[in-house]
């Protein structure tokens, strides 16, 4: 028998709320379909770093 643990990974979360959140932020700034666009890869690239290099203690 092998023994499963079943973690509740909640990455996806992080990543959907900073893309939303950066778009909304870049289309209240500018207004621009370009930079809102941008403020949302924006979002996703400090999601990534918060997750991977502030996150202590993740396994």
């Amino acid at each position: 028998m092998s023994n499963h643990t079943e973690t509740n990974n909640s990455d996806s979360v992080y990543y959907w709320l900073s893309f939303i959140c950066g778009l909304l932020t870049a289309w209240v700034i500018s207004g621009s379909v370009v930079w809102t666009i941008l403020g949302g890869l924006i979002g996703l690239l400090f999601a990534a770093f918060y997750l991977n290099a502030l996150v202590k203690n993740r396994d």
